[in-house]
């Protein structure tokens, strides 16, 4: 019932419209292998939860009762800037780096994209290229699409989205990961959201590009922060590890 993008930019209103559309046939189908699924998981078909919600009785305007609206600019900011940070990163440093920290189970190599996952199904992707989707909605998981209406999609989380929901706590002299690293530090971490080159941060930091260097050197020597040339140029952008650690500590977004 979650038809893939079929432009990068959209509004929520186009969006919904073609969720709308969505023949009444697929949305009992769809939700038949859903409770089959969760069948398979709980020993038993929960057909009163399903029946409460009215899907399988009234497809049609089951969809006009979603309310998602209200925390839409909330949710928003997190599939764009993912995609502002992708974008950058594919310009820069290719697919490789474009697919860098995408999740810990999808790996990119030789022309190959790999997820490491349960799943059967036999995908014929030659021409028809793949969709990306970050998507507030699959954390923790990675999500497929191999319906054969679609190009062949996959969605993922985007970076801060574990939480989205939750508020986070200060620390008593400044922010939590402050506390564990230094301001300085972590300033020069947070900036690695959109990767930087030395002197790009040490301009935008106020800081000596000895001083920059010393930081990265530290948080390349942690693991939290990974080098990528680009001509003549040296960009510096948050390894996978880097984004957890932000997230851990509510500073991803």
């Amino acid at each position: 019932m979650s038809p893939p993008p079929d432009a990068s930019h959209a509004t929520f209103r186009d969006e919904l419209e073609r969720l709308e559309a969505t023949p009444p046939e697929v949305i009992y189908e769809e939700v038949e292998a859903l409770m089959q699924e969760e069948a398979e998981l709980l020993g038993r078909l929960p057909h009163e939860k399903v029946r409460m919600l009215g899907v399988l009785e009234d497809p049609e305007g089951s969809l006009k009762r979603l309310a998602i609206v209200p925390y839409w600019p909330r949710i928003r900011e997190h599939p764009e800037a993912d995609v502002l940070r992708r974008g950058q990163a594919l310009v820069l440093g290719g697919a490789g780096a474009f697919f860098s920290g995408l999740d810990p189970r999808v790996d990119y190599r030789g022309g190959v994209l790999e997820l490491d996952q349960p799943h059967e199904a036999a995908v014929d992707a030659v021409g028809r290229g793949i969709t990306l989707v970050p998507c507030a909605f699959s954390w923790p998981d990675v999500l497929t699409l191999v319906d054969p209406r679609f190009r062949p999609t996959l969605e993922y989380a985007p970076r801060g989205v574990a939480k989205l929901w939750t508020t986070s706590r200060s620390a008593p002299n400044g922010t939590a990961l402050e506390a564990a690293l230094s301001p300085a530090r972590t300033s020069v971490l947070k900036s690695l959201l959109m990767p930087r080159t030395t002197t790009e941060l040490a301009q935008e930091l106020g800081l000596s590009p000895a001083a920059i260097s010393a930081h990265l050197s530290r948080l390349k020597v942690a693991g939290l922060a990974e080098p990528h040339r680009s001509g003549k140029r040296v960009y510096y952008r948050l390894s996978f590890a880097g984004e957890s650690l932000l997230e851990i500590f509510g500073e991803a977004s």
